[in-house]
């Protein structure tokens, strides 16, 4: 699994906790919900201090499938979510965070693509919770 991989990567795999409810056909290709999970959770870890958990959530509801990735980190102000956007990294120097700032732009893009919702709720200095809603395979 990709969030397995993304804790091993960072050795945090005792912080990872998944919740994996659901099976069947998704309505995106094994590369792009492999692009989204691993831009997700690779960000929940890298802005999570170690000791903190990591949650994932996959379940079925309705016709949808939801993927939830929780983590206890920064978090994000109104505005910042709001921003999130090609080339886009906050407080770089403050935070110290390496990357190009690309992976929720692109997962925002992958999610449009297929006819998906993406959304953000996060309290600064707390936790993120980002939700990605994509439709059953038909």
């Amino acid at each position: 699994m990709v969030a397995a991989e993304q804790a091993n990567i960072v050795e945090r795999r005792d912080d990872l906790h998944m919740d994996l409810q659901a099976d069947g056909a998704i309505r995106v290709s094994n590369e792009d919900f492999t692009a989204i999970v691993q831009h997700i959770v690779s960000n929940a870890f890298k802005f999570s201090k170690s000791g903190t958990p990591v949650e994932v959530g996959f379940v079925r509801e309705n016709d949808d499938y939801v993927l939830t990735v929780k983590d206890y980190g920064i978090g994000m102000t109104p505005e910042q979510v709001n921003a999130i956007g090609a080339y886009m990294q906050f407080d770089r120097l403050i935070r110290e965070q390496q990357g190009s700032g690309l992976g929720l732009a692109i997962v925002r893009r992958l999610v449009e693509l297929y006819e998906g919702d993406f959304t953000i709720t996060s309290v600064p200095d707390d936790h993120t919770i980002v939700t990605v809603r994509l439709p059953h395979a038909t």
